[in-house]
């Protein structure tokens, strides 16, 4: 317990010299895009984050496609069901949401999916 201790004890140290290795870094290419040309301000660029893959490849657009050949439905029905047949939480609703009406926009671009504008505004 005590040699975790001081592992655990350690850790902090450590990761503050990394953060100020990773501030460092970014004062280096601000300064790199200035020389550059850079008009703007670089610390307005915003940060990204890493893309989470929830789906594998046509592995979404396969799934829209069968809860369609159940019958018409509409985009939060088809995210509800995938977060269903996955097992997921419901925190990941919005996000799933978000990523169901991209991929039935591209297959109504493509012809795959037709939607009715009447009062249930079914897919």
């Amino acid at each position: 317990m005590i040699k975790k201790r001081g592992e655990i004890a350690g850790q902090p140290k450590v990761a503050l010299k990394a953060a100020d290795a990773l501030k460092a870094d970014l004062d280096a290419i601000d300064r790199a895009l200035v020389l550059c040309g850079y008009q703007d301000d670089p610390k307005g660029i915003a940060p990204r984050g890493k893309y989470k893959q929830l789906f594998g490849r046509n592995e979404l657009k396969l799934m829209i496609r069968d809860r369609l050949r159940q019958g018409p439905t509409d985009d939060e029905t088809i995210a509800a069901h995938i977060i269903d047949c996955k097992g997921w939480d419901a925190d990941v609703q919005a996000d799933v949401l978000k990523r169901v009406r991209h991929a039935l926009q591209r297959e109504q671009n493509v012809g795959r999916v037709v939607q009715d504008f009447g009062p249930d505004r079914c897919l």
